[in-house]
């Protein structure tokens, strides 16, 4: 079990809302780590040598604590990054896998959803704004 046991109100899809999400995340983010493994294994890099650096990486409460006000407030200035450095990273993220010979679609998503954030405008604005291209997702005009 990923969550505890919350009473969230009378409504009894919020219950299974939460839990959705919750495994959505779990399952996005657990999958970013095993993509990382296999770059590091292919790199002579073995679990337990990298362990101690993914832990530190896949802490995220930081993030989580930072962005979340900023989204509630609808702040998405590119003042502390910009979803144009995402892109950067990624294409280096990219070309980093497929010189180590691993499936490169985890990472290719994750740039395509970038580099639509930078079509829609939202280059120079934080990571924070591709919730809006995340929310009006269009299967057609996925490249």
């Amino acid at each position: 079990m990923l969550t505890g046991i919350d009473h969230l109100g009378e409504d009894p899809g919020l219950a299974a809302l939460y839990y959705q999400i919750g495994i959505d995340m779990f399952w996005t983010a657990l999958t970013g780590y095993l993509h990382g493994q296999a770059v590091a294994e292919a790199n002579g890099i073995s679990a337990e040598e990298f362990l101690p650096r993914a832990v530190k990486t896949m802490d995220l409460r930081y993030f989580l604590e930072f962005y979340a006000p900023r989204i509630t407030a609808g702040h998405h200035e590119g003042d502390v990054e910009r979803v144009s450095m995402g892109v950067a990273s990624m294409e280096h993220v990219l070309r980093t896998t497929q010189a180590a010979g691993v499936d490169d679609s985890l990472p290719a998503a994750v740039l395509d959803l970038f580099r639509r954030g930078v079509a829609a405008g939202h280059g120079g604005q934080s990571l924070t704004s591709l919730i809006g291209v995340l929310k009006r997702a269009d299967p057609a005009t996925r490249t």
